[in-house]
């Protein structure tokens, strides 16, 4: 009987949506140390945030809502509001972009069976920080061009004559819009991916590449960012507003406990995301025969895996 000779250099089977979802959550395990130390430098940095914001901003988010409740707004106070909000609004943007970097980074090596200690990483990080900030100022600039591209349709959708007929295409509009947006939103995710981890790919280079990785997998993709939507939006939503709400009925303690709750959901949520959208691109990469052994730096092995032995 004829044996099948398989290419050592062939790449290894696609996984699909589940197989990736079982390959992020392996990848903690596989490397305990290191992930620990990288979500609680997460963590950290986000915690503090939240507790500034509630003794900085809250006293006058409560001003301005009393005032606004009686009818006698001070513009003053308004515009304090404004300007202590803007700083956070970018530190939160900062520190955000350093987490999705860090987690890609490390995660990307374990993927690969390779580590590093926590200072490298962070050099790593640091010394390559303007190619993830540029991309995300581009991906910034495509989400709201598609926002206001989506909100104009809706807009012109509503002037229909006919009021249902001006309601359903609205739903028609909404539902086309946000599926669309979960595939751009992994193609621009993969993109910022690009950037973490190749050398002079960053901003429409990475964009474009990202698109070419994804081509055949569309649908993989979206199906991840589905999945991960209707995990993490609820989180976002809770996380918004215990930082945002001012309410002081539940007491001091019980409201650092519930915002401290909300705040470990949210980092817990980020990290579980950038693993998952990680190893889908590497997946990617892997599925149009790209080398990944060689793209991470210096670093030791660890013991392989299944998958990477066989490779």
């Amino acid at each position: 009987m004829a044996t099948e000779v398989v290419s050592p250099c062939a790449p290894p089977p696609a996984k699909n949506t589940a197989g990736i979802l079982r390959e992020a959550m392996k990848l903690p395990a596989k490397n305990d140390k290191l992930s620990l130390q990288v979500f609680l430098l997460i963590l950290s940095p986000f915690s503090l945030l939240v507790l500034l914001h509630y003794f900085l901003v809250s006293p006058l988010m409560h001003k301005v809502e009393d005032t606004y409740e009686t009818s006698s707004l001070d513009p003053k106070h308004l515009t304090a509001l404004i300007a202590i909000e803007i700083p956070f609004f970018l530190t939160f943007c900062v520190i955000s972009m350093f987490g999705m970097s860090i987690i890609v980074q490390s995660s990307a090596l374990t993927y690969t069976g390779k580590s590093t200690n926590l200072k490298e990483l962070v050099l790593r990080i640091v010394s390559n920080w303007k190619k993830p900030g540029i991309t995300s100022i581009y991906v910034l600039f495509l989400t709201i061009a598609y926002i206001l591209l989506s909100l104009v349709s809706l807009r012109l959708a509503s002037l229909i004559g006919n009021r249902f007929a001006s309601n359903v295409c609205n739903w028609v509009i909404g539902v086309l819009a946000s599926s669309i947006y979960l595939y751009l939103d992994c193609v621009w995710i993969l993109g910022f991916v690009i950037s973490i981890l190749e050398d002079d790919c960053y901003g429409e280079k990475a964009i474009g590449k990202a698109r070419r990785l994804i081509r055949g997998r569309g649908l993989q993709g979206f199906c991840l960012m589905l999945i991960l939507a209707l995990l993490s939006v609820p989180i976002y939503v809770l996380f918004y507003v215990t930082m945002m709400d001012d309410d002081d009925e539940l007491g001091t303690m019980a409201r650092f406990a519930f915002t401290f709750i909300a705040t470990v959901l949210f980092s817990l949520t980020n990290f579980f995301t950038f693993m998952v959208l990680t190893v889908f691109h590497l997946e990617c990469k892997q599925s149009h025969g790209e080398n990944l052994e060689t793209e991470f730096g210096p670093g030791y092995l660890l013991v392989p895996t299944v998958d990477h032995a066989h490779t």
